[in-house]
C-alpha cells in the first residue's frame, strides 16, 4: 500500500505539469503572407476608414513586403522579429510600426507608416 501511495505522489507532479489545453496555437513567419482586409486611414488624399486590401509577401528569411491595393497606400518592406508571440519590426519603431498578431485563430495586421500618415488594421482572409 505504501508503494502505491509513494508512486502516486511521485507521478502527481508529472500529470500536474502536463497541459491539457489544445489551444496552444502558434504562428510563424510563413503564416503571414496573404491578403488582409480591413480599414485604411491616409492623410493625403483624405481616405478615412475605407475598406482596403493589403497583400503581404515574404521576401526574405525574416522580411515581408506590404503592398496596399490602389493608390492610397504605400508599398514598403519590413524586417520582422517575434517578440512574445507578436511579429513586429524593431528597427522601424521611429516612424513605421507594424505588428502581426494571432487572435482567436486569425492573423491580424496593423501598421502605421510614415509617422502615422498611413494607418491600417486588417485580418488575413
Amino acid at each position: 500500500m505504501k508503494f502505491f501511495l509513494r508512486l502516486t505522489l511521485l507521478l502527481l507532479p508529472v500529470f500536474a505539469l502536463t497541459s491539457c489545453d489544445k489551444n496552444d496555437e502558434t504562428f510563424g513567419l510563413n503564416d503571414l503572407p496573404g491578403t488582409y482586409r480591413g480599414a485604411m486611414n491616409v492623410g493625403t488624399p483624405d481616405f478615412t476608414n475605407a475598406q482596403y486590401e493589403v497583400v503581404v509577401t515574404k521576401v526574405g528569411s525574416s522580411s515581408v513586403k506590404i503592398t496596399p491595393s490602389g493608390a492610397a497606400g504605400t508599398e514598403w518592406t519590413a524586417s520582422l522579429t517575434n517578440v512574445f508571440g507578436v511579429y513586429t519590426c524593431v528597427s522601424c519603431a521611429l516612424n513605421n510600426q507594424i505588428t502581426f498578431t494571432q487572435v482567436s485563430g486569425s492573423i491580424q495586421l496593423s501598421y502605421n507608416y510614415d509617422d502615422n500618415n498611413e494607418q491600417y488594421a486588417g485580418v488575413k482572409q
